[in-house]
């Protein structure tokens, strides 16, 4: 889930789904890729698999700094981040409840066949699995919210027990402003799970994509452009540049 942009579009595709309607379009201008469900902008790429979203750049700096080979993908979207970490020979794995989303995100995304795909709840994958990785991010969204299941005590605790000894959690989080309150509230309760907690974000600017982390993550700095698209990359660099690491109360 990112902030909503203005183009002018023509669209690809529309696609009916119990989570809202699926519209992929393309930018007459640059070419990008466009998914949006419900209403809401969910993910944008340059059309050759390389996010347009200054979040998705910034999880994969922190992902590839991690020094991950093994990444759980929890929410999919357009599946861009996908499709840029197996780009990077990382083996990821994806969950949606979404039956429309693996579909999405390998005509449209780049997402390769070879990655698999898990459409269930992210919460029940969990649950029911045993494979650990080295890290997990949770980008899952209904509409504005994430799913209020998937930020519980039980939830991150599950999340635990699948990372390795040195993984890492990595939440997208969206703020309307600062007077938006939820990136405090969910690290409050990954901090009852989770000895190192950290926040990334850029206070002051409205619609934002906060990240929060933890597990393994006190050697992580901040983000740079580790993969760079075929437009907009300056404005992405410039936009990370602006994201630091913010204390907790």
């Amino acid at each position: 889930m990112t902030a909503k942009k203005v183009l002018r579009v023509s669209f690809l595709e529309r696609i009916d789904s119990a989570w809202g309607e699926i519209t992929i379009a393309m930018a007459a201008k640059t070419g990008a890729i466009i998914y949006a469900q419900g209403g809401c902008h969910q993910s944008e790429s340059d059309g050759r698999g390389v996010s347009l979203s200054s979040y998705i750049h910034a999880i994969h700096s922190l992902v590839r700094q991690a020094g991950a080979r093994s990444v759980l993908m929890i929410g999919c979207g357009g599946g861009v981040l996908g499709t840029m970490l197996s780009a990077d020979g990382v083996a990821v794995t994806m969950v949606d409840i979404n039956p429309a989303s693996p579909y999405v995100a390998r005509r449209y995304f780049g997402l390769p066949d070879s990655v698999p795909f898990h459409v269930e709840d992210g919460a029940a994958y969990l649950a029911r699995g045993r494979s650990k990785f080295d890290a997990i991010v949770l980008d899952a969204y209904h509409a504005s919210e994430i799913p209020e299941h998937l930020t519980t005590p039980a939830f991150f605790e599950s999340a635990a027990a699948r990372l390795t000894k040195k993984g890492a959690l990595l939440v997208n989080v969206f703020l309307q402003d600062d007077a938006d309150r939820d990136a405090q509230t969910i690290a409050r309760t990954l901090r009852g799970v989770f000895p190192e907690v950290r926040l990334l974000d850029e206070p002051g600017a409205r619609e934002r994509n906060a990240i929060l982390m933890a597990g393994h993550v006190a050697p992580l700095a901040r983000p740079w452009l580790t993969m760079r698209p075929r437009t907009a990359a300056e404005d992405i660099r410039a936009e990370l540049k602006r994201l630091d690491f913010q204390r907790l109360p």
